[in-house]
């Protein structure tokens, strides 16, 4: 009678544990969408993949323990939870239509190295194995450069705007950068770089850019003000373009999604999955999200997308290969 009552008891006290956990991750699934309303809100957005992962679990757990109060309505739930947030992770691994005997072929490299990080040869020594034609560089400050100098050996061609604060900018390019430039998005305390590369009789624009993180409301406006200008700038170009960056949103936020669509360009994620590429720290790596992006024109193929290798950030790199 004592052991009965004792099962009881835990059943009880597990299912309503499981469906406020429930609950609140299916409040939390579609809080993500109201990100207009509130800043808050459009932080929920960002962890799909984790709402995912623990709605699945949730339903395998319900599947097969038949003893659970409640099991059919917590059934339905976890699965319309799993449901909701699985519409948006699928797509992002359909692949896009191949193409044929590309004439122009460029292999890219982003980092965000992390201004405190002094793991410089890791950074060079991912540079020499990836051996891209244009290196990307961001939180990088006159440390920084001088320890990247080496790196002019193999891409020779160098504009920067560090930033002691860390939201300084580095583009290194195998190939000569034509007409290079700051620009401000939005705003005039965090720079952008752009400039023009050819390869093969095509040109590319390119830009390079970091919004601050929406950690506040006051910040939370300028990162959108941020996304919102990439649109004007775009349509500023004559040649197809590369947008890339850590812009401090992930791909499910209702500003990314009206940014990306106003600027007519493409994640070139598009098939290869969502590639978290941050976390808050190496050892919480479930709670890593993707908000390193490279966007680009139509018109351009994406070879591939991937992601790199630890390079002591807590950031992970972006490599991109685009073909034309």
């Amino acid at each position: 009678m004592v052991v009965f009552k004792r099962r009881s008891s835990f059943n009880w006290f597990f299912t309503v544990v499981l469906a406020v956990g429930l609950g609140l991750i299916t409040l939390l699934s579609l809080a993500g969408s109201l990100g207009h309303i509130h800043w808050l809100l459009d932080l929920t957005a960002h962890f799909k993949l984790q709402y995912l992962v623990v709605s699945t679990s949730a339903f395998v757990c319900l599947w097969f323990w038949h003893g659970c109060l409640w099991r059919r309505w917590l059934l339905n739930l976890s699965l319309s939870c799993l449901l909701l947030n699985l519409v948006d992770i699928v797509p992002w691994y359909v692949p896009s239509p191949s193409v044929v005997a590309p004439t122009v072929q460029l292999r890219l490299l982003h980092a965000n190295v992390l201004v405190s990080n002094r793991d410089y040869e890791r950074v060079m020594a991912l540079v020499k194995a990836v051996k891209p034609e244009i290196a990307v560089f961001q939180e990088v400050n006159a440390g920084w450069l001088q320890a990247l100098e080496p790196l002019r050996t193999l891409l020779p061609y160098m504009y920067a705007e560090p930033n002691a604060a860390g939201f300084g900018n580095a583009i290194y390019s195998a190939l000569p950068l034509q007409q290079p430039s700051v620009q401000f998005l939005g705003q005039t305390e965090y720079a952008s770089l752009v400039a023009q590369v050819s390869k093969g009789g095509q040109t590319f624009s390119l830009m390079t850019t970091h919004p601050p993180p929406p950690i506040r409301e006051e910040l939370f406006q300028w990162r959108n003000q941020w996304l919102a200008a990439i649109a004007p700038f775009v349509r500023s170009q004559t040649h197809p373009v590369i947008v890339i960056g850590d812009f401090n949103v992930s791909l499910w936020s209702p500003y990314y999604r009206q940014a990306v669509q106003a600027a007519g360009l493409k994640n070139t994620r598009t098939g290869f999955g969502i590639l978290p590429s941050w976390s808050p720290h190496r050892w919480l790596p479930w709670l890593a999200i993707p908000i390193d992006h490279c966007l680009v024109s139509p018109e351009l193929f994406v070879q591939k997308t991937q992601i790199g290798r630890h390079i002591g950030s807590d950031h992970r790199p972006l490599l991109v290969e685009l073909a034309m």
